[in-house]
């Protein structure tokens, strides 16, 4: 009875390793966004590097994680395609219809990614192996829908690397049967038992712990540390062993190389009255709204999970239009889901659902989520001295609420990148894209060892920082416009300064400071500044003045 109840369920997976060039191609042939061929080299980039690249990219040395320019070098004519999430969701949904018709009940961890369980399909269809093809048809089938027979199936699915399926015991398993599957060139079904699924993840690398099961990084870094690179390495380890020197953690571990469970065994069952529903009394038919809507839910069920200190692995989303028509998708991510990886997951199915091919004719009225898999959240230890604070969760939530009113790309925060240019010095980077493919915030390196530019402009900085520069005039005492030289000589000392309220007359002055940049291409900027501090009625006023080709700019302010 005891082996019964820690054996996995029977799996299937359906896994495309590359989905999102595959959805760029389908994207082009429907008119949604540029064409491209699957015979290109083509390479998706998000944050500057290459997510994935195509067979033809990587022929030529692009490969993943290469920065633009190293694979602009590796392949001069390669074509960059920026990272979508929501096309790549969008273009996935015939696919997730196709199979659906089979398997009405589907984990979605990604899209390109799908999971079943074969319990019910297997026998309908005869087994495993025929449960295989029928995955295969039904998915190519819904590809050549999308595409409206325009292009092969099979030759679309060659610029991601093709179509993998596979059946095993557990997710884990499953999934790296799919992934086996590509490399083969079929269908890859491993007999269950504890015995063979243990004897098929044995050779097969701990890293795969963090790119399918979740693990953290660290976790499979020390563990490579420590000689153990396989799965099998790990497994022939006594488990005590491994919950002395990782705790708990070593316990999963072991129950997942060995093909044991892959499910988490901190996981509860959530109570059969958590869901969160939203009735719309006028059906709704702008997707804007529909988000906000949903991440209203969504806040909601996150303040039930922090208030129990639970976190959600696997939830079902539901919504259903004024004609009864329904879209339900069940989402997976193995570490758990905060609010923003929810509300990503609620958006990505609404928009392949009313964006799609074959959108509901009618509003919706109704957006339902179910939690099916909740487990203890491990949390974050606040440290005594630094560190993350209460203060700093409490800021993150504004935030999140803040996102939920304008959008994820309208909260920003400043990241120190250098320059002479004091509008140059920083750039804005969307607070949701902090922390996501190694998309990180720089400070502005100080002490005596940070390096400065040269030519830039010394400490203090200003205080106000005009992104549009202000036009003024600079006169001498005859009222007679300032100049400055070719050779960086001043006509005479600046007297008055005039701008549109009014004029003010200059009590100090310092430069000018000649800034000659970038004199090889387009982009050359040539100027003289000037620090002036001016008598308002206000009082003394200091602000960084520009030049350039006779005209007067203010640029920035000091406190």
């Amino acid at each position: 009875m005891t082996a019964m109840s820690t054996r996995p369920p029977r799996c299937a997976v359906v896994h495309t390793p590359a989905w999102p060039l595959v959805a760029a191609v389908m994207n082009g042939l429907v008119g949604r966004g540029p064409q491209y061929t699957p015979d290109q080299p083509l390479a998706i980039m998000r944050s500057q590097r290459v997510l994935c690249c195509s067979p033809a990219a990587w022929r030529d040395g692009v490969r993943p994680g290469m920065r633009r320019r190293q694979a602009q070098g590796a392949c001069p004519h390669v074509v960059l395609v920026a990272d979508d999430p929501d096309r790549d969701a969008r273009c996935f949904e015939p696919v997730v219809r196709s199979v659906g018709e089979l398997v009405p009940l589907l984990d979605i961890e990604s899209p390109g990614s799908l999971l079943m369980a074969t319990r019910g399909p297997s026998r309908y269809v005869g087994g495993d192996a025929a449960l295989t093809v029928r995955l295969i048809d039904l998915a190519m089938a819904g590809l050549s829908a999308a595409v409206a027979s325009r292009i092969d199936p099979a030759t679309l699915l060659s610029v991601g690397g093709g179509l993998g399926v596979g059946i095993a015991d557990g997710r884990l398993a499953a999934t790296l049967a799919a992934r086996g599957a590509i490399r083969r060139g079929e269908p890859v079904v491993v007999e269950p038992g504890p015995a063979t699924t243990a004897a098929f993840l044995a050779p097969h690398p701990v890293t795969a712990l963090g790119a399918v099961a979740g693990c953290d990084v660290g976790l499979v870094d020390l563990l490579q540390r420590l000689g153990l690179r396989r799965f099998g390495d790990v497994a022939a380890l006594s488990p005590h062993h491994l919950v002395d020197r990782f705790g708990a953690l070593g316990h999963t571990v072991h129950r997942l190389v060995s093909g044991t469970d892959d499910g988490t065994p901190s996981a509860l069952p959530p109570p059969p009255d958590l869901t969160i529903v939203r009735l719309f009394d006028d059906p709704v038919t702008q997707f804007d709204m529909l988000v906000f809507a949903a991440k209203s839910l969504v806040d909601e069920l996150g303040r039930y999970f922090a208030e129990r200190g639970q976190v959600c692995t696997r939830v079902r989303v539901e919504a259903e239009t004024e004609h009864g028509e329904t879209s339900v998708r069940v989402w997976h991510r193995a570490e758990g889901m905060n609010e923003s990886a929810m509300v990503d997951r609620v958006r990505w199915q609404l928009d392949g659902w009313i964006n799609g091919a074959d959108p509901p004719s009618a509003g919706v009225t109704k957006i339902a989520l179910v939690p099916l898999e909740i487990r203890a959240d491990a949390g974050t230890q606040e440290g005594f001295w630094g560190g993350r604070t209460a203060a700093d969760d409490a800021a993150a939530r504004a935030i999140t609420r803040v996102m939920a009113l304008v959008g994820p790309a309208g909260v920003t925060v400043a990241s120190w990148r250098g320059g002479r240019d004091p509008r140059e010095q920083y750039r804005m980077v969307p607070v949701a894209d902090v922390g996501a493919d190694g998309t990180t915030v720089q400070e502005r390196p100080s002490g005596p060892t940070a390096s400065r530019w040269p030519g830039a402009i010394p400490t203090p900085s200003p205080a106000l920082v005009h992104h549009q520069p202000v036009g003024v005039r600079v006169l001498d005492g005859d009222g007679r416009a300032v100049s400055v030289s070719g050779r960086g000589f001043v006509s005479a000392p600046p007297a008055v300064l005039c701008r549109e309220n009014g004029r003010a007359s200059v009590a100090g002055w310092a430069g000018p400071w000649p800034v000659e940049e970038r004199w090889w291409d387009e982009r050359a900027r040539r100027v003289a500044r000037f620090q002036l501090v001016v008598q308002t009625s206000d009082g003394p006023r200091a602000y960084l003045a520009e030049v350039s080709s006779g005209q007067w700019w203010l640029v920035a302010e000091y406190a």
